[in-house]
């Protein structure tokens, strides 16, 4: 019988990835904690289950969920090296699966694990792109959401980027989310319906305040000879 905290998870990545608008294709991940039995010892213990390494929200199955202990997850915060030796986390989460482990464990794992929620999205939606590479991003995150969501400076994936935002999540009790400067929305909640009108409500703001502040042409006008080809061209190139 599969977990109940595993449907969710499911049914909730399976909604945000149908609308292209909350994530792009191949983009983003979704995490759960729960409680199974371990099949050796009887004793329950505390997993993570997160969408593994690549993959599609919208199409999201059990078979494509990484599983880890949480308590061995935590556990790397005491041998963490360093930024300088980052990558090396990223092989020491095989080291935390449970069973036979799932999926791969993505580079977001940390980010997921790390954050003190039951639930948590990681997604890359234009409206929240469009405020994460905004030169004003920072201010513009305040500007738009209040103390509910907090700026991340650009940090590039991985295990320091999970440590900033448990920190964030855990020295702002108001907040929902965050904005990850350069990079993209992550929203956390004590249920997977919370987590997901969290994302929504990220989502939805952003797309709120662009539609009223945003301009027609915000790259600026069409330069001559820069416009797109005609369509029998881009055929021809996509073809080849």
């Amino acid at each position: 019988m599969e977990n109940h905290a595993v449907e969710e998870l499911i049914t909730r990545s399976n909604r945000l990835g149908a609308d292209k608008r909350n994530t792009n294709f191949a983009g983003g991940n979704t995490s759960a904690k729960g409680t199974e039995k371990d099949p050796v010892t009887g004793e329950d213990v505390e997993l993570l289950w997160v969408k593994g390494s690549g993959g599609d929200l919208g199409t999201l199955k059990a078979a494509n969920l990484a599983v880890l202990r949480l308590d061995r997850l935590q556990a790397l915060k005491a041998v963490y090296p360093g930024v300088e030796r980052e990558d090396d986390m990223v092989a020491a989460f095989d080291y935390c699966l449970f069973g036979k482990g799932g999926a791969a464990p993505s580079i977001d794992t940390a980010m997921h694990g790390l954050v003190d929620a039951a639930h948590v999205d990681h997604l890359h939606p234009d409206s929240g792109i469009a405020i994460a590479t905004a030169v004003d991003g920072e201010a513009l995150t305040s500007k738009v959401f209040g103390e509910k969501v907090v700026w991340v400076p650009w940090r590039r994936p991985g295990f320091q980027l999970g440590l900033d935002i448990a920190a964030i999540k855990e020295t702002n009790p108001q907040a929902i989310g965050t904005i990850l400067g350069g990079h993209g929305i992550t929203a956390w909640g004590a249920t997977s319906a919370e987590t997901e009108a969290n994302s929504l409500w990220i989502i939805e703001q952003a797309e709120r305040y662009i539609a009223r502040n945003g301009k027609a042409e915000p790259f600026g006008a069409r330069l001559p000879g820069y416009g797109a080809l005609p369509e029998a061209a881009r055929r021809a190139k996509a073809a080849a």
